[in-house]
């Protein structure tokens, strides 16, 4: 027997060094293959052989380590909606119980609002005792974790200082000094809570990307069975089966045209914006929409091997490989904890049996020295500067309709690298429109006006998505009546308007029609040059006129390439429309490089061969066949009139429809960034003077409490001037 692919849910990870922990000892395992494990969807992929691995013993293991593991039973994935509301409980409970320290923290500051009550302070230690080992209590279970795996992680920090405050307050309150350290443990445990709410949240909305394009395939399909259609689910559904799809409709699977001809939007996997002429022979697509004709299909592909369901994969995939940036502040700490604690441990042997030996107060002395150590280093500036510097960056974000669903996005969005733009609904409008009219002399037109009420009057009639744009364009004019009209998918229509014949079409359905075209054609190829549809009217065998379709450009687009150019960023077009159209936008909007006629497969090979040539990849795209693409990039940026896949696939969501979007988006990230940074330089030298301070005895625990409340009012101030960024 060969090898086989497990899909497990696994529950409880914190941070990328579960994930990694889980795949080093998931991989040692005797016939493991390989083991992939994907944070944000909460699953572990395992590649191993049958005869030599029992994976009930594998998932034994992973249990071991302290996480929930079951076989994977749907393909949504994503955070747990229990472990979110027992985390928003413990949240709300904490919160809760933390106002009457907030209370007493602006009694210290001369606002007295505070119940009497709460100045008792075994009520304080009886509110912070329930906030300290009941909500706080996982980030002790998480601190032994991380001391088993001989690493060191915010849970070790937020343990370490809420500790040390909270029995510092407890030894005060016992020798009746009224200087307790309850309300740092309180608060910081608070927001800690706020923190991985925040994270989870952003957790769930990742796998959102995955049941938005689940929701796309269809539900049911008319199969023919024995002589007669029947109404039956998709996944009855086999290859070799025939069925119907009604104009409206869309088709259910991949598949060949039987019989019939018919119009097929195909832009959720290709981008273009006109739906493709279909006739018996050609491939159809599962999930897309069927325009006119009825058609009968041959089911060639079923399940994963859709081209959906390949979609699927590539996200699932995208997602896998993107590991979360570690933080800053998590690598300061792994070296900051145990240099605290050496410290701690330093200083009470030095007053305990060096410079006090044998004296009554040799050991509070020390005990103090040691303590004011431990609550001068408490994590809370350093653990307030990157969420709170997030938080208030969002908020200011979402004033400009820009929504970063994480603060990975917001962290890595700013720097330097390649910015690719999808073109159609991106750098366009999205909507074509009727760009072009020119009137050719002869006795019948006489304006422009006349010749869009002429070519309306038989488009009218044809379901075409040019001959609906050819319509709208029309002015608001009584039409003619038409007659005879004959409808030629993907090349034109004739039609008998007041005893005429009208054709209206490409130059090559009039040149089939016999219509000569020789006399016009340069200003067809100048048209198209520019990326503009040439329509030609003729009446009676004679072209009296000719239209130029063609999807305008946004205004802000040309702009926001300048923009981005003067951030740094290589800005580059992206799209499944043709060589011709995709330069001649790119030149009318100031870019060089452009990758044209590519599939949503090329499109991830093109962002993954950027990333693994060192290059920061950020996608910008609206449509669903972007969503792979948008999920391979380090940051995928989806504009909010995109489909709602590439919205959930991306990092950040753009509610307009703009590019500017995208350039206050990188400005807010490197503001924010910067922001970070000097919280984490003065939370840092807050540490470098105040913790030898404390060692010497020049910082009791009274000052050292104070000092770092400062220190956290400083990060706190300085993350709220990101509310007077410009964008």
């Amino acid at each position: 027997m060969g090898k086989l692919v497990e899909t497990l849910e696994v529950g409880g990870m914190h941070c990328a060094a579960c994930a990694a922990r889980i795949e080093k000892v998931v991989k040692r395992q005797d016939g493991v293959i390989d083991a992939s494990v994907n944070l944000a969807l909460e699953r572990a992929t395992i590649v191993y052989e049958p005869h030599t691995v029992d994976l009930g013993i594998v998932m034994g293991r992973i249990e071991k380590m302290g996480y929930s593991v079951r076989q994977a039973v749907s393909e949504k994935g994503g955070a747990d909606p229990d472990g979110m509301r027992a985390q928003m409980e413990l949240f709300l409970f904490s919160a809760v119980l933390c106002i009457p320290f907030l209370l007493l923290m602006l009694q210290m500051m001369g606002v007295n609002v505070t119940p009497h009550v709460f100045n008792n302070l075994w009520v304080q230690l009886a509110l912070a005792s329930q906030i300290q080992f009941i909500a706080g209590w996982s980030f002790y279970a998480g601190a032994l974790q991380s001391i088993k795996d001989r690493m060191a992680n915010m849970d070790v920090l937020v343990a370490l200082g809420t500790t040390s405050a909270y029995f510092m307050g407890v030894y005060m309150m016992l020798n009746g000094n009224p200087h307790v350290y309850f309300e740092t443990s309180a608060v910081i445990i608070t927001l800690v809570r706020l923190g991985k709410v925040l994270e989870l949240k952003a957790k769930s909305r990742t796998s959102e990307a995955l049941k938005k394009l689940a929701s796309l395939n269809v539900k049911f399909a008319h199969r023919w069975n024995q002589g007669k259609w029947e109404d039956v689910l998709v996944e009855q559904l086999s290859v070799g089966d025939t069925v119907l799809v009604k104009p409206g409709e869309k088709i259910p699977l991949d598949g060949q045209i039987l019989s019939g001809e018919s119009n097929v939007d195909e832009s959720m996997l290709t981008g273009e914006i006109l739906p493709v002429p279909k006739q018996p022979g050609d491939s159809v697509f599962g999930a897309t929409i069927n325009h006119s004709g009825s058609l009968k299909i041959r089911i060639d592909r079923v399940g994963r091997d859709t081209a959906l369901g390949h979609i699927i994969q590539l996200v699932e995939e995208a997602q896998t490989s993107k590991a979360p940036v570690q933080r800053l502040a998590d690598t300061i700490c792994a070296f900051f904890v145990p240099a605290v604690l050496g410290v701690a441990l330093v200083t009470f042997t030095v007053w305990y049996f060096a410079l006090l030996p044998g004296m009554t107060t040799s050991l509070h002395t020390a005990i103090m020295n040691a303590t004011a150590v431990l609550v001068t280093a408490c994590p809370c500036p350093l653990g307030l500067a990157t969420p709170t510097a997030i938080l208030v960056a969002t908020g200011k974000a979402a004033e400009y309709g820009v929504f970063f669903k994480g603060g990975e996005s917001l962290e890595t969005l700013g720097r330097k690298g390649v910015c690719l733009l999808d073109k159609t609904g991106t750098i366009t409008q999205g909507k074509p429109k009727v760009q072009e009219v020119h009137v050719i002399p002869n006795p019948y037109i006489h304006s422009k006006t006349d010749l869009l009420v002429l070519a309306a009057s038989a488009e009218i009639h044809s379901e075409h998505p040019i001959a609906k744009v050819i319509v709208d364009a029309c002015p608001d004019r009584s039409l003619f009546e038409a007659h005879h009209v004959t409808s030629y998918p993907g090349f034109g229509v004739t039609a008998i308007i007041q005893s005429h014949k009208v054709t209206i079409g490409s130059f090559r359905f009039l040149d089939d029609q016999g219509i000569p075209t020789d006399h016009v054609h340069s200003r067809g190829i100048a048209w198209e040059e520019r990326g503009i549809t040439v329509v030609g009217i003729a009446i009676d065998h004679r072209i009296v006129g000719m239209m130029g379709v063609a999807d305008p450009i946004k205004d802000s687009s040309v702009d926001a390439v300048k923009q981005l150019k003067r951030l740094g960023m290589q800005v580059m077009i992206l799209t499944g429309d043709n060589e011709t159209t995709a330069h001649v936008m790119a030149q009318k909007v100031g870019i060089r490089e452009v990758y044209a006629n590519v599939s949503p497969e090329d499109k991830v090979k093109i962002v993954r061969h950027f990333r693994n040539n060192g290059r920061h990849v950020v996608m910008v795209g609206d449509g669903v066949n972007d969503a792979p693409s948008l999920a391979a990039a380090n940051v995928g940026i989806a504009l909010g009139t995109g489909a709602d896949v590439s919205v959930e696939a991306a990092d950040v969501a753009l509610i307009g429809t703009d590019l500017e979007g995208v350039v206050r988006a990188i400005k807010l990230s490197r503001a924010t960034i910067r922001n970070i940074r000097q919280s984490l330089f003065w939370a840092l030298a807050y540490n470098v003077v105040g913790i030898p301070a404390a060692s010497c005895g020049l910082l009791n625990p009274m000052l050292a409490g104070a000092a770092m409340a400062f220190s956290s009012v400083l990060v706190v101030t300085n993350a709220l001037r990101l509310k007077r960024v410009r964008l």
